[in-house]
C-alpha cells in the first residue's frame, strides 16, 4: 500500500532522513550518508523531479553504474537520494558524510522510499 508521503526532511547534522505524512506525523526515520565537506549536499527546499529504478551516475572522478532507487531533486540530476549497495558491501555505516553530494541510504530503505514517494514530493535539506 502506498503511504501518503508529504515531505522528506534531510538533516545534515544528524545524517537522517525523516519521512512525514500529510498530517506532519513521522512515518519513518532513515539513516543516511550525505556529502563530504569537499562535496557538500546543498541545503534548501526542492522536489523529487525524476525517479529511476536503476541509473548510472557520473561525476568528477567517478562512474557508478546500477545505482538503485534514485530520486533526483536537481534539474541536472547531480543531487539524488538513492540506495548505496557498495557502501553496504564495504561494511561502511550510514550516519557519516561519504557522498559527492547525494543522499545515500541502505538499499532496502531506498526501495521503500522509492515505492512510496511520488514525483513532486517536497524535500527539505537542512543543517
Amino acid at each position: 500500500m502506498l503511504e501518503l508521503i508529504a515531505t522528506l526532511v534531510v538533516d545534515l547534522s544528524d545524517q537522517q532522513l525523516t519521512v512525514y505524512d500529510k498530517n506532519q506525523e513521522i512515518v519513518r526515520v532513515i539513516p543516511v550518508s550525505t556529502g563530504k565537506a569537499s562535496t557538500p549536499t546543498p541545503t534548501g527546499e526542492a522536489k523529487v523531479l525524476t525517479k529511476y529504478r536503476s541509473v548510472t551516475m557520473r561525476g568528477r572522478g567517478y562512474v557508478a553504474p546500477g545505482v538503485p532507487y534514485a530520486m533526483c531533486i536537481t534539474a541536472n540530476e547531480m543531487i539524488c537520494m538513492h540506495g548505496a549497495p557498495w557502501q553496504e558491501d564495504a561494511g561502511q555505516a550510514f550516519g557519516v558524510p561519504r557522498s559527492h553530494g547525494c543522499v545515500r541510504m541502505p538499499t532496502h530503505q531506498a526501495r521503500w522510499l522509492f515505492e512510496n514517494t511520488l514525483k513532486g514530493t517536497k524535500v527539505v535539506i537542512q543543517v
